[in-house]
């Protein structure tokens, strides 16, 4: 197994994300990981799980970090400044750019096919890129898919309108960045500019409602590749609704999920297991 860090990488806004590539001796599939809410691969170490044990079985392995990885960070540009990002700064339709440049990089390593792969938030990513671009991709894989928005007004119904209200004013008054008074998921604070764009009532990241469940889920809808999903069993309710996504992926024909035993959202204690269903997955399907 060769590990590879990838630090020359720029999005086609002039962003550089480092990436960490597990090299599969046969450049044929590739699996390209899109980490959640201020992910990184040491806080994610189920990646680096089913990174060494897909390239083991000639799949690669992409993680790449995308600009909301950690809660803030300053990304080097390519004429050498830094801009301010991290989740607490990013615009989820800037999604686009970063999985451009993933799928763009696996290419470039050799890689024939793709399949993408979200984690929690990046699960949002995920079918957000595919509604937007309908890339030639076989298949989707959603670890821990949550519902973004019904999860935080849940949370947050007592102060939601208000810092609604917070973060348009400050907008309005050309000071996107400027971080709200209250602290956002119990662990950190939120720029003006990120809260309104996830929360707004037109958002496009409300694209896996599970706790409205309104008819139609537009974006979720347009996926017509084989989808493997899976969520711990400890995780909170929302997670849990699989069987809900299957009846809504209605252009997907090949549906699979699970829900892992006696683990929560890092699949603690569970990475091998849950590397393996994958690898069998992608065997099953992609391999014969």
């Amino acid at each position: 197994m060769n590990i590879e860090f990838i630090t020359d990488a720029y999005t086609s806004d002039d962003l550089k994300l480092p990436m960490v590539h597990f090299e599969s001796k046969e450049k044929d599939i590739c699996v390209i990981c899109i980490h959640g809410m201020c992910g990184t691969i040491i806080d994610n170490y189920f990646a680096t799980v089913w990174g060494k044990l897909l390239s083991e079985k000639n799949i690669g392995f992409i993680y790449e970090h995308n600009r909301g990885h950690s809660i803030e960070n300053d990304i080097v540009m390519k004429d050498g400044s830094f801009k301010r990002c991290g989740c607490m700064y990013e615009l989820f339709e800037d999604c686009i750019y970063d999985i451009d440049l993933a799928i763009q990089t696996a290419k470039d390593k050799g890689y024939k096919r793709i399949i993408l792969l979200g984690h929690s938030y990046g699960c949002n990513k995920v079918i957000y890129y595919f509604y937007k671009k309908h890339p030639n991709i076989l298949g989707i894989i959603l670890a821990s898919a949550p519902d973004m928005i019904g999860s935080h007004l849940s949370a947050q119904s007592d102060e939601y309108e208000k810092l609604l209200n917070e973060a348009k004013e400050n907008i309005d008054n050309n000071e996107p960045t400027k971080l709200l008074h209250k602290m956002i998921e119990d662990y950190m604070y939120m720029s003006s500019q990120t809260y309104y764009n996830w929360y707004n009532e037109n958002s496009k990241l409300n694209n896996l409602p599970v706790i409205s469940n309104p008819k139609q889920w537009d974006q979720f809808e347009t996926i017509n590749v084989p989808i493997l999903t899976f969520s711990g069993s400890n995780e909170e309710d929302y997670y849990l609704h699989l069987d809900l996504l299957k009846d809504k992926a209605i252009n997907c024909n090949n549906f699979e999920y699970n829900v892992i035993e006696n683990t929560g959202h890092t699949y603690k204690t569970k990475e091998l297991e849950i590397g393996n269903l994958i690898f069998d997955w992608i065997n099953k399907n992609f391999n014969n």
